[in-house]
């Protein structure tokens, strides 16, 4: 098969270009092709239009040099994160394995491709495996729209479901708007007029070590894979990374010093000592010769925020926590921000028991070790002969299937709801906070442990490896831990149990019942309206403190989801009486 050859002046995992920060873009079907209206605008600009021709958009970093046309009535649109240069032999070379259908090809192209290709009768949107863009569309007939903003395709207020606002008060990672389709990761979509074809090009496939690869040895190879990924962010500037007081951005952090990377350290820093990491991660930064900043948290009136415009419900924590860092992120003229998001998925355990042990790919002295080690844990032996079970675990008691539900005694019932059940390929809190803090500020998150090759590899490591039963412990993630032991003091590698960390949350819900009084219990409250707040059990669990602390994470989301409902009525008309009415 033909090899797909280099951008000019780069190389298969060369620096990174940041400046695409998202794009835009209508098109009409049928007839003769119009003309094409195209610009390339700072964040989140959307000119105004009068012609029914094709408008596209691709919002960039100031001074970005304009995507290479690959013919006079062609567009190339991209976002996120690309590798190498953006050149003319580039875009040709993506524009033709494209409208050739040949896939195969474009997952052998470096870097985390996303974007749009539109052309004259077709559009093709693509999403590489490891990318973590939005791509949202909307088809009709006879006109596609297609944005990284899923609110750019909305036709009037409260296009979403009920239940789907019920499950984010919830916290649930869920996607609001029914009638909007998104693009899966590792995924071609084809547009044509009335027509919408998915074809998977870029599968994630186990990594090809030996039978029986033992525990040091998977460690090792993780080692490479971080490395690997961290390597392009060398010698292209300062790079930034998220560092907390935990083991997988301390992964990433000395992936990037070994690389030679020029890297800051950012660290929430809070005045709560029950959540306080940062002793933990000025440790990491002083072993490895890295400036450690710490950026205050906001505890007070400021942590909730009805000017906020959100195009999808935040139903996280600490909100206003993203915009005090991305603050002080874009102050330090940081583009490339690091984190240790994956780590658990790449590492962590999702089920074990005594079926994953003897049957796993591992060693038969590593199995008598494993097996040793679950007689000294808490489960009791007539617990641990069920799991040699393959539909047993011994964590189905530690991770509820379906995920940790939050309690929401203030919400009406809604019977028959599922549980929320993780979805890697979609993580909309994380997208919302991309196109409302970190892209209007010029910064893009990076993600080393979630590039192909880890994804690779943790689709090869056994359950077996995932958790480690010793001495009557159970010690989470020994594949990174064992990575790292000889790369930190033990005191950073051997660190086990968790702070408090949702400790300042439930102190700000304790300490302000009355503003969640105000914003969710009032008769014009859009979550009132909907009948999802019930305000009788709203008033009884804000004048309980026992109930407000075991409510406290689901208060906060579901003032969050209220914000998003009343961003949402400012950015679009009103309905009928004036309110949001749920589809």
């Amino acid at each position: 098969m033909e090899t797909v050859p280099v951008p000019d002046g780069g190389r298969p995992g060369g620096p990174p270009v940041g400046d695409y920060l998202g794009c835009y873009g209508r098109v009409p079907f049928g007839g003769h092709a119009p003309r094409v209206s195209y610009v390339c605008a700072p964040f989140g600009r959307r000119p105004a239009w009068s012609d029914p021709g094709r408008h596209l958009v691709q919002w960039a970093a100031p001074g970005t040099p304009r995507i290479p046309y690959p013919s006079e009535r062609e567009r190339l649109l991209l976002t996120g994160v690309v590798r190498g240069p953006v050149t003319p032999a580039w875009v040709h070379r993506l524009t033709h394995v494209l409208k050739e259908g040949r896939h195969a090809e474009l997952a052998r192209m470096p870097g985390e491709l996303s974007g749009a290709l539109v052309a004259d009768h077709r559009v093709f949107l693509f999403r590489s495996a490891t990318s973590e863009e939005a791509l949202h569309y909307r088809l009709s007939r006879d006109l596609l729209r297609f944005s990284t903003d899923p609110a750019d395709l909305l036709d009037g207020p409260g296009e979403f479901g009920r239940e789907e606002v019920w499950r984010a008060c919830r916290g649930d990672m869920v996607f609001v708007y029914p009638g909007i389709a998104r693009v899966p990761p590792g995924t071609v979509v084809t547009l044509e007029r009335g027509s919408a074809t998915t074809a998977a090009y870029d599968p994630v496939t186990p990594l090809d070590l030996p039978p029986r690869t033992t525990m040091t040895e998977f460690a090792e190879a993780a080692w490479e894979l971080v490395v690997e990924a961290a390597r392009p962010y060398a010698g292209r500037g300062r790079t930034g990374i998220l560092l907390s007081g935990g083991l997988d951005s301390a992964a990433v952090l000395a992936a990037l010093v070994e690389c030679g990377a020029d890297t800051v350290a950012y660290h929430y820093a809070t005045r709560d000592p029950l959540a306080d990491e940062s002793a933990y991660a000025r440790a990491v930064c002083d072993h490895l010769g890295v400036p450690f900043v710490p950026v205050p948290t906001d505890h007070g009136a400021g942590y909730l925020d009805e000017r906020w415009q959100f195009p999808h419900p935040y139903n996280h924590l600490a909100y206003r926590w993203l915009e005090q860092m991305a603050e002080r992120v874009a102050q330090d003229g940081i583009t490339f921000l690091a984190w240790g998001r994956e780590g658990d998925r790449i590492f962590g355990p999702a089920r074990y028991g005594l079926h994953d042990v003897l049957t796993g790919d591992l060693p038969a002295r590593e199995k008598a070790t494993l097996c040793r080690g679950l007689l000294t844990s808490r489960w009791e032996l007539p617990r641990i002969l069920r799991s040699a079970s393959p539909r047993t675990s011994l964590l189905d008691d530690l991770v509820p299937a379906g995920g940790a539900v939050r309690p929401a005694d203030f919400l009406t019932p809604l019977p028959g709801v599922p549980a929320d059940v993780f979805d890697t390929a979609h993580a909309p809190q994380e997208h919302c906070a991309n196109l409302t803090v970190w892209r209007p500020r010029g910064i893009q998150l990076c993600n080393p442990l979630g590039s192909k090759g880890l994804r690779s590899l943790a689709a090869r490591l056994p359950h077996a490896y995932r958790l480690l039963p010793h001495q009557g412990r159970l010690i989470t993630k020994p594949v990174l831990r064992l990575m790292l032991s000889g790369r930190f003091p033990d005191a950073v590698w051997r660190r086990h149990g968790r702070l408090w960390l949702g400790s300042p949350h439930k102190d700000y819900v304790l300490r302000h019942p009355h503003l969640f009084a105000r914003l969710l219990g009032r008769p014009d409250a859009h979550l009132v309206r909907l009948g999802i707040v019930d305000p009788g059990r709203l008033a009884h669990v804000l004048a309980e403190p026992a109930r407000l602390r075991l409510n406290a994470e689901s208060l906060i989301g579901t003032a969050m989801t209220e914000l998003f409902l009343r961003s949402d009525a400012r950015r679009t008309p009103p309905g009928p009486g004036g309110r949001t009415a749920c589809r």
